[in-house]
């Protein structure tokens, strides 16, 4: 039994450890990691309202490159953490950016790569239009 406890308390310092390293770890950067899919705005708005079944488990969770105008702007602190990109307000990706940036590096038509987590949209209601949420966003130079 005193051989026991010395070997619980390794095994649980060591497990502490991994998991402390894992949580702190974080994400890869998104603007390092190739694109799977490349699309424009209203494409993939209207790829998920077509099928959204096979949409989604073709892009969820897949780094993809969205291109279209600027929408809407997202500030916190002064620095830009989001866009909506969209040239028809029915058919919106919002992107969340992996790291805030400055407002003058987004203007016009631009090309953002992120990670999709979500359709929010449904073709048979009566709101036509959709939602396509990107996360861990970084705009494509």
């Amino acid at each position: 039994m005193k051989k026991l406890i010395p070997i619980l308390i390794l095994t649980a310092a060591i497990g502490f450890g991994i998991g402390t390293y894992l949580f702190s770890k974080g994400h890869d950067e998104t603007a390092d990691i190739e694109a799977a899919f490349s699309l424009t705005a209203d494409n993939a708005v209207q790829e998920f309202l077509d099928d959204q079944t096979a949409s989604a488990a073709k892009y969820i969770d897949q780094v993809i490159e969205i291109s279209g105008p600027v929408m809407d702007i997202e500030k916190t602190d002064g620095k830009v953490t989001g866009v909506k990109i969209s040239s028809d307000d029915m058919y919106v990706v919002s992107c969340t950016f992996q790291n805030p940036m400055e407002a003058s590096e987004i203007a016009g038509n631009i090309t953002v790569k992120g990670v999709c987590s979500g359709f929010n949209g449904d073709a048979e209601s009566m709101m036509p239009g959709g939602v396509l949420e990107l996360k861990r966003a970084s705009i494509v130079k």
